[in-house]
């Protein structure tokens, strides 16, 4: 290899892809980075990397096949294609891929597990802030279940 030559071209760093060819948008953590501690953020993380502690993101959050979370982690949406050992819960969505191995509760009010993804806990599908704020406030509501026109 020489030190000058025709081909200018610096080499292009290695990009993460998504299953269908696409590049994700936002932030990434390669397979050489370990994190023990808090992970926190307002954009989407692509984590190939290992993290101990806890992951708090207001978007989305995916998880590489070869990524190891040993955390609890919240965010809006949540894609798992590594290991992830640690509570998880979602504003809007969890997925689960073929690859994933989880060991640990979910909470979101959407969970998607694929075939051949290995899971380990359970899962919480409740209604979402607003159901929990709307029944709580309306006295109605809890009183009249089973009641038909006000009547016992």
């Amino acid at each position: 290899m020489a030190l000058f030559g025709k081909d200018s071209t610096p080499p292009r760093a290695a990009t993460p892809s998504r299953p269908d060819g696409s590049t994700p948008k936002g932030s990434h953590l390669g397979p050489g980075i370990v994190i023990d501690g808090t992970v926190s953020g307002r954009e989407d993380l692509f984590v190939e990397a290992t993290i101990r502690g806890k992951v708090n993101l207001e978007n989305d959050l995916r998880v590489g096949p070869n990524a190891r979370i040993e955390a609890s982690v919240h965010a809006r949406n949540v894609t798992i294609e590594g290991t992830v050992v640690g509570e998880i819960s979602a504003d809007a969505r969890v997925e689960l891929t073929p690859s994933a191995k989880v060991d640990g509760n979910i909470k979101a009010p959407k969970i998607v597990v694929a075939e051949g993804a290995m899971f380990k806990g359970a899962v919480d599908m409740g209604s979402s802030d607003a159901n929990r704020k709307r029944e709580a406030s309306d006295p109605k509501e809890k009183n009249n279940v089973g009641q038909r026109d006000g009547k016992s």
